[in-house]
């Protein structure tokens, strides 16, 4: 069975595809979103193929959206025969008519990255069971994905298909902004794009990693506190020890930005 499973996840060059029941379910989600005008930009299998032209067997339909919009997206949705109910108030909501869900993601599951217009904005023009909307850009597919290194899935593969898939033309300087203190991520993920693909050099912004890099080195002659600590921004499971057991700091700092019932924190 688990080979089976590994089989379908792995992707291969093509259209995703959809059963008529699940392309007719996810239709009548997305006009129902755009009825209410809601906006949102389409992720997973569809943005990856955008960008890739890779397919990949997807048992859901992502969806990105402003936090402040999720209620009236819940509200749409329920309209339509779906049961809607916020999963992580820092994060995720869920849609589903069985056995199909719709996953409303506001943000990332470390709380490093909240959807904005910008998310919705930028990424291409797309048709997903039959319905015209837009998936994100490639510039924050790439940003979410970086943090997305745990234990059990490592998305630095889709990075590197995404990298390739537009030859490198992307703002980067986007992503330097999305992730923030966090930019050595991206180092991580040019230096895996040139361990894979060591004859598109061309494709990486080689002045930009020489800049990340001297960043990073320059740090290494700096004294810091050695407690300090960023594993669970990327793993809250395998470095659950460092925190608990060998006292480093956890640089998390979880905060709802819904309630139970999908409005904003604070309103």
């Amino acid at each position: 069975m688990a080979d089976e499973q590994e089989q379908q996840a792995v992707a291969r060059e093509g259209r995703p595809e959809l059963d008529p029941e699940e392309a007719q379910v996810y239709a009548e989600a997305l006009r129902a979103l755009n009825r209410a005008g809601v906006p949102y930009a389409v992720g997973g299998a569809w943005a990856l193929h955008s960008y890739t032209g890779l397919r990949r067997s997807t048992k859901d339909l992502d969806l990105f959206l402003r936090a402040e919009d999720l209620r009236s997206a819940m509200d749409a949705l329920a309209e339509v025969g779906f049961e809607a109910n916020v999963e992580y108030p820092h994060w995720l909501a869920k849609a589903h008519r069985a056995p199909y869900f719709v996953d409303l993601i506001f943000a990332n599951n470390n709380s490093r990255l909240r959807v904005d217009q910008v998310w919705l904005d930028h990424g291409r023009q797309v048709e997903v069971a039959g319905v015209p909307c837009r998936v994100i850009s490639a510039e924050e597919l790439i940003a979410s994905k970086t943090y997305i290194g745990v234990r059990h899935r490592f998305d630095g593969a889709d990075v590197a298909h995404v990298i390739r898939g537009v030859q490198g033309k992307l703002d980067w300087q986007r992503i330097l902004s999305r992730l923030g203190d966090d930019a050595q991520l991206l180092l991580w993920h040019l230096i895996f794009f040139d361990f894979v693909y060591p004859g598109h050099a061309e494709y990486l912004p080689r002045e930009l990693m020489v800049r990340l890099f001297e960043q990073a080195s320059s740090r290494w002659s700096t004294p810091d506190d050695p407690k300090r600590f960023r594993g669970t921004v990327l793993d809250q499971f395998s470095f659950v020890v460092d925190v608990e057991d060998w006292g480093y700091e956890d640089p998390l700092i979880i905060q709802p930005l819904v309630d139970e019932e999908g409005n904003v924190m604070g309103r």
